[in-house]
């Protein structure tokens, strides 16, 4: 299924009309511009290690974009009650049609990576990028997964490869990845904060005790 074509069933309009307002150029599927992703890490993981996370001005839903300074851009997702059915039934049809590029199901699988907590919705939901009209967050995270626990994981278009590889690569990189285990380690709630900062306060003063011990020696 292309958007130039006439679609012969509603999904196929729907769907084509999605692929037809992004700017990526979501088309047919060529040979060899399909790559796997075997694993993406989740959106608080990304905050950790310094990616920022902006709504995107495009209103295409299938509009990520990752820039070179870390910062990932998102449409708006309005998740309600019939969102589940929505996405299902597009699925559906990808996975019945070997023309349908299956965009639809790269998009469902990239949000599956990216949450798996209620920690991540809320970063979402702050940031403006969800709005959670279920009420209940844990929901959004449940709703998510079911939508992909019934599917074949899809190989991903070459956009969205770059886009998960980008994001692989920017956590993995040694500076950001120490970053991201020292704010989940030690950073990650206000007791931990005021633990850690209260060890390094005691180790400063246990040093300057020392020093001046030292001194005091030295002097005499």
């Amino acid at each position: 299924m292309c958007p130039g074509e006439n679609p012969k069933h509603f999904t196929e309009f729907v769907i084509s009309s999605i692929i037809s307002s992004s700017s990526p150029r979501f088309g047919l599927r060529e040979q060899g511009e399909y790559q796997e992703v075997s694993h993406l890490y989740s959106v608080s993981q990304l905050e950790e290690a310094g990616i920022k996370f902006k709504v995107s001005p495009n209103n295409c839903i299938l509009d990520l974009e990752l820039s070179e300074d870390g910062v990932l851009s998102m449409p708006i997702l309005n998740i309600s009650s019939s969102t589940q059915l929505y996405f299902r039934n597009m699925m559906a049809y990808e996975h019945c049609h070997d023309s349908a590029t299956k965009i639809i199901t790269q998009y469902v699988a990239i949000l599956d990576f990216l949450i798996n907590t209620e920690k991540d919705v809320n970063i979402l939901v702050d940031k403006k990028i969800i709005v959670n009209w279920l009420g209940d967050t844990d929901k959004v995270v449940t709703m998510i997964s079911n939508l992909n626990s019934t599917v074949t994981m899809p190989e991903f278009c070459s956009h969205y490869f770059s886009v998960c590889n980008g994001l692989n690569k920017f956590y993995e990189n040694p500076r950001n990845k120490y970053k991201a285990m020292l704010i989940h380690d030690y950073l990650n709630t206000p007791w931990k904060i005021a633990s850690t900062v209260a060890a390094i306060v005691l180790l400063l003063l246990t040093l300057i005790q020392t020093v001046c011990s030292i001194i005091s020696l030295v002097q005499k």
